[in-house]
């Protein structure tokens, strides 16, 4: 079976590539990279990715309201997303989450979309891609109070504590560039001892592009580099770790790859 890279998460539906996305994709794919989950966070974002996948049949599509715009979000945004997670084109409901970094005026908002998203899922029975920064406890508390599908932590940044207890709920850990930079110690650590078969690799492009293009914008090419680093981090041959991924990304996802 021929290996590749899988980029389990970037949002190449971004304006920065419109004009070259012909040339991004076959970047991606010249190396090796040959399955690419879209990540689309409102209702231009999902229409423009069906349109794309009809001429990228390799690529996944995931649709979820991202919480830093939970302001903005109306009764018939969510209206739409009831309807349109039916569709059998969207595998995953994402990246849905907390978000406290930047702003905590929102923050039971930004609760009730999440566990209304949760809800949504559970209903179409598809798996769910978590956003969680600067919201460690809460993101923990809701998850396990509420997911009944299955979880994917995406660009896992919390403590390797935090990691075991997700991984006690039977979740599965996505890392991206972060991992490689030079003083990322708890990425590392996190990295290094995931089981293999929970995890993940993303690039969340256009943002944290990994060493050697560290910043400059990311793109899901760049998700080889953050996987040669795990498998140099961790001692493993490149196919091996290739195959573990697809296997896990088909398992998780429910599908053949």
């Amino acid at each position: 079976m021929k290996t590749y890279w899988i980029d389990t998460h970037c949002h190449m539906n971004d304006e920065t590539y419109r004009d070259n996305l012909d040339e991004y994709m076959q970047r991606a794919w010249d190396f090796n990279v040959h399955r690419n989950m879209f990540i689309c966070m409102n209702r231009a974002d999902l229409e423009e990715t069906f349109r794309l996948k009809e001429k990228y049949p390799y690529i996944d599509i995931a649709f979820g309201y991202h919480p830093e715009d939970v302001d903005k979000i109306t009764d018939e945004d969510m209206a739409y997303m009831e309807r349109i997670i039916r569709d059998e084109r969207i595998i995953a409901i994402g990246e849905i989450g907390l978000d406290y970094y930047w702003d905590k005026t929102y923050v039971e908002e930004q609760k009730k979309l999440f566990i209304r998203q949760l809800e949504m899922a559970n209903e179409v029975n598809k798996p769910v891609l978590i956003h969680s920064r600067s919201a460690a406890q809460d993101t923990y508390d809701i998850l396990k109070a509420n997911a009944r599908t299955k979880v994917l932590m995406h660009c896992f940044g919390e403590s390797n504590e935090m990691m075991k207890e997700y991984l006690k709920l039977g979740y599965y850990i996505a890392f991206g560039g972060v991992v490689t930079f030079k003083n990322a110690r708890t990425p590392k650590e996190n990295a290094a001892s995931v089981p293999l078969d929970r995890l993940m690799l993303e690039t969340d492009c256009p943002y944290m592009t990994p060493v050697p293009f560290r910043g400059k914008t990311n793109e899901t090419a760049y998700v080889r580099y953050v996987g040669e680093y795990i498998a140099e981090l961790r001692n493993i041959d490149i196919e091996d770790l290739q195959r573990q991924l697809m296997e896990n990304y088909g398992r998780f996802f429910g599908e053949e790859n």
